[in-house]
């Protein structure tokens, strides 16, 4: 089991032109996406980003270079107001991705994002025996502490009231599953150090605090 940082890039975000999407959905033909993907992004000069999977949108932070992410940077910031940056400089879409045996298992959903990973890290203080909910977007999944092992369920749209029973899709190791969370944190912090950096190469004020609300690291 190995947890990677993610952020989401959305093609249409980075194109400069008006390409026609792919008419069937990513589970029927990821591969046409996944071309989509690569030829909107390219337009920014990122086609040397690599999904984590075929037709998806999300990308490891690690395997990010300096250009990619300068550019990455512009667009977040672009037209936000930086005399107010507290107010107006939010966390980057995204989130914590979980793979199991090379097969991603666990990905971010629907406004989630980057900063959801304090979410996992409450995952080691939760009550024992009982279903939590854990917030990566929307739908969300629920764990549960037993055993030296955290349960996941599915994902779902319903809140814990509203569950009679709730089955385990996913089990792993507890101690393993919290030395991957703490990894991540690092990982997550190193994302700051370098947003910091270009922030202050292009000459930005208070790089540090934007790095750290666009990193999620609160």
């Amino acid at each position: 089991m190995k947890l990677l940082n993610t952020i989401e890039i959305e093609p249409w975000d980075y194109t400069e032109n008006e390409y026609e999407s792919p008419s069937v959905s990513k589970v029927e033909n990821p591969k046409a996406w996944s071309d989509f993907w690569y030829k909107c992004i390219s337009d920014s000069n990122l086609q040397n980003l690599q999904p984590i999977e075929l037709g998806s949108y999300l990308v490891d932070i690690n395997k990010i270079g300096e250009s990619e992410l300068k550019t990455i940077i512009k667009k977040e910031l672009k037209d936000v107001d930086l005399s107010d940056f507290q107010e107006y400089v939010g966390q980057i879409i995204g989130g914590i991705v979980v793979s199991e045996n090379e097969k991603i298992i666990i990905e971010p959903t629907c406004c989630g994002d980057i900063s959801d990973i304090q979410n996992w890290e409450e995952v080691g203080n939760a009550e024992l025996n009982k279903w939590t909910q854990l917030w990566i977007g929307h739908p969300w999944i629920f764990y549960k502490r037993t055993d030296n092992y955290i349960a996941i369920s599915d994902y779902t749209d319903y809140n814990l009231e509203d569950f009679k029973d709730i089955s385990e899709k996913h089990k792993f190791s507890e101690q393993e599953l919290l030395s991957e969370i703490k990894t991540s944190r690092k990982n997550q912090i190193k994302l700051e150090n370098r947003i910091s950096k270009i922030l202050k190469e292009m000459e930005i004020n208070n790089a540090n605090e934007i790095a750290k609300l666009m990193s999620g690291n609160k």
